[in-house]
């Protein structure tokens, strides 16, 4: 059976099949058949269950081959951990994109299979989250994501990720603006640091060298939206004589962390990104700026 044979599929899902079946070498109608109960259940008891039968098929044979049957035992689980991380990523993808709109575009085979080498070695859950909106974005927009952009989450700590994820929810959609030009106060009174300012930096995440600045230059009665974090600002210029200027230094994200920084911000967190919100709305207004933080 093909791809096409699949009754009432949709077109998201549809290519979704398409992409794997490029990255597997083989059609894959087994993928839309993935379930997430049934790979819940793979991932407790039933992964346990299996794992025993590898374990104990293998040391039925270690009497007459010790060291191969080893050796066949520690593959045979890879390859077992190695699928259900795989299958528990394309099921979270298979969630994300149903009913969204896809470019019909492929995706670039180079791209799929080095996401499928990455993603058979990822089984920490958040991980897996990222990974799946990464194919899922790949899947509707090709070339949403780069290559750089996978290498650094095969890369990124847990640890890590949770010092990006502070950043996140107080950034605008290029970066970090710099509330005062003391970093290190700046930094503290945010629940930051400098020194995860520069780690980041260090793995990709921020461009260190960048001198960009955010800069709002607004004419009498003009508009402009600012988002911070997951909220949206609207700032006005209501002078209807002047133009006025809203201009701050800026932690600048690399095109790896604006990548990265897309996936986390609707989960993200820090504890005092309401002290950062208000902080961003009194300097703003210092300016001579009228802001409003807008409602959902």
């Amino acid at each position: 059976m093909g791809i096409k044979d699949i009754a009432g599929i949709e077109k998201p899902l549809e290519k979704l099949i398409e992409t794997m079946s490029e990255g597997f070498g083989v059609v894959g109608n087994h993928i839309f058949e993935f379930d997430v109960a049934k790979i819940n259940r793979i991932g407790e008891a039933e992964a346990e269950v299996e794992k025993k039968k590898i374990i104990a098929n293998a040391e039925a044979q270690e009497k007459s081959v010790e060291i191969l049957s080893r050796a066949e035992k520690r593959f045979a689980l890879e390859q077992y951990n190695k699928q259900i991380n795989l299958e528990n990523i394309i099921v979270k993808t298979k969630e994300d994109i149903e009913g969204k709109v896809v470019s019909e575009d492929p995706v670039e085979k180079d791209w799929t299979m080095r996401f499928l080498d990455i993603a058979q070695n990822v089984s920490r859950k958040e991980m897996q989250n990222i990974l799946a909106k990464i194919l899922s974005g790949e899947v509707q927009n090709p070339g949403s994501f780069s290559y750089q952009t996978l290498e650094i989450v095969r890369c990124l700590s847990q640890k890590d990720l949770h010092k990006f994820s502070k950043f996140v929810a107080i950034s605008t959609d290029i970066g970090v603006i710099k509330l005062t030009t003391k970093a290190g106060e700046l930094m503290k009174r945010y629940d930051l640091s400098f020194k995860d300012y520069l780690d980041l930096s260090s793995i990709g995440l921020f461009n260190q060298s960048s001198m960009i600045r955010y800069d709002k230059e607004l004419s009498p009665s003009e508009k402009s939206f600012v988002p911070i974090g997951s909220d949206l600002f609207l700032i006005t210029n209501d002078d209807i004589k002047n133009t006025k200027k809203f201009n701050f230094g800026l932690y600048v994200f690399s095109n790896v962390g604006k990548e990265l920084r897309l996936l986390l911000i609707d989960e993200a967190t820090n504890k005092k990104s309401e002290v950062y919100k208000k902080d961003f709305i009194e300097e703003a207004q210092k300016k001579g700026f009228k802001i409003v933080r807008q409602e959902e």
